[in-house]
């Protein structure tokens, strides 16, 4: 709805709930919670394009299987700490 009729709305699916976890933005408890976490983070008038940006960067550089870190830079950057001690060296 959001995207066919302009109304702002920031729905989170498996590839925002993933990347707000990884990144320390939400608790990654539930998508009901990462949505209202999302939505104090982000204006208001941005929620129907990020909403497909955040979609399209996970599905290219953070999926859930076959992650690789090394791509996925935003991650590898400000990436929470529980996940980014996975790959110390």
């Amino acid at each position: 709805m959001s995207q066919a009729f302009g109304v702002p709305a920031f729905p989170v699916d498996t590839h925002i709930h993933r990347l707000m976890y990884r990144w320390g933005l939400s608790s990654g408890k539930n998508v009901t919670q990462t949505e209202k976490d999302a939505k104090k983070l982000f204006p208001e008038k941005n929620w129907n394009k990020l909403h497909l940006q955040l979609i399209w960067y996970g599905r290219q550089f953070s999926p859930a299987r076959g992650w690789n870190i090394d791509k996925d830079i935003i991650t590898k950057t400000v990436g929470r700490k529980t996940i980014l001690k996975q790959f110390e060296k």
